[in-house]
């Protein structure tokens, strides 16, 4: 009756581990431009056209040369996408969104370096107002020592 397998427990979350280090979310896209949407991000838009408002005017075609979407294949003829940007611009585009998410992950990192940093599981927090006096701390230290030998 007591012959089943023993089997190892899975760990819940990667999180608990110990040495475990968080990585922050980075994006997969193949075209920062456009985020692989195929549609200028507005963002960047707004560096070229400053008065650009999303909804009234028209969405500006990705014509970056590694973008893969090319929407203007199919809008081309209902004239529904601004077409001006050039290759040129949507890389260059491109490369500022994509050292913007390098910045901002080096960022991230050295966060979460300093936060760590500081927590230490270790380190005790004292909740007391104030210190103990040293008659108090004598007594907690002869209690201690009364636990542990009738431990």
């Amino acid at each position: 009756m007591n012959n089943y397998p023993k089997l190892e427990p899975i760990q819940l979350r990667d999180e608990a581990q110990p040495g475990y280090e968080a990585i922050a979310w980075k994006p997969t896209w193949k075209c920062f431009c456009c985020h692989d949407t195929g549609l200028v991000q507005e963002l960047l838009i707004k560096k070229i056209i400053p008065r650009y408002v999303s909804g009234r005017h028209k969405p500006v075609e990705c014509n970056a040369t590694h973008c893969d979407i090319q929407l203007g294949r199919d809008l081309y003829k209902t004239e529904t996408l601004d077409r001006r940007f050039s290759a040129d611009l949507c890389d260059r585009l491109d490369s500022d969104e994509r050292q913007m998410w390098q910045e901002w992950s080096k960022e991230q990192h050295e966060k979460r370096k300093q936060r760590l940093g500081l927590i230490d599981s270790n380190i005790t927090h004292n909740l007391r107002l104030r210190s103990r006096t040293n008659y108090e701390q004598l007594e907690v230290e002869r209690r201690h020592q009364n636990i542990r030998n009738d431990y």
